[in-house]
């Protein structure tokens, strides 16, 4: 599969990802999911054990220079290792920090490829990469914002439903991305 349809994979998941988060967000049972999702033990384990994965395949198929000690029955132990250690040392709101991980893993591969593309649409997805990835990166070494952030639309209704439609409108706008991503468009 090449690089770009790696990245428009990548970005019809995340529009239906949020899409999906977006709607879940208008029912009544967000509220309380909202609460219980920082500390929610089996989903963080599962989120973590993808990033690590994730990870793991990206050092597979993409080897960096300075970790090229890392052979492939290393990496296979690295993951072995850092799965059940990251359970158990980050296990204060893992979920919070999983999520954190996957908005920060998702963007390179996009970012890559949209980068030689002469469009105005290859914008949006680097924009949105580097929101993403500096969200990301606040959540993993401070996941108490993200617990804190939870709770505060769990209690505010009419903020909730605010942010689900301006998901609802960048879940439409990254489907668009994801179709023309490759294309020129505008020029």
């Amino acid at each position: 599969m090449s690089v770009l349809w790696q990245a428009r994979i990548l970005v019809f998941l995340l529009s239906l990802g949020i899409g999906g988060v977006s709607v879940w967000f208008l029912s009544p049972a967000a509220a309380g999911g909202l609460r219980k999702l920082p500390r929610a033990r089996l989903f963080g384990m599962l989120l973590s054990a993808i990033c690590w994965v994730w990870v793991f395949l990206w050092l597979w198929w993409h080897p960096i220079d300075f970790l090229s000690f890392l052979t492939p029955a290393r990496l296979v132990i690295a993951l072995v290792v850092c799965i059940p250690l990251s359970w158990v040392l980050l296990q204060n709101l893992l979920c919070a920090r999983a999520l954190g991980g996957l908005f920060m893993l998702w963007p390179m591969p996009v970012i890559l490829v949209v980068r030689d593309f002469e469009t105005g649409w290859r914008l949006v997805p680097i924009v949105l990469g580097y929101v993403s990835l500096t969200f990301g990166m606040f959540v993993v070494f401070y996941p108490w914002i993200f617990r804190v952030g939870s709770e505060f639309l769990a209690e505010h209704t009419a903020l909730r439903r605010g942010v689900a439609f301006g998901g609802l409108v960048l879940s439409g706008m990254l489907l668009i991305v994801a179709l023309c991503l490759g294309k020129v468009v505008g020029a």
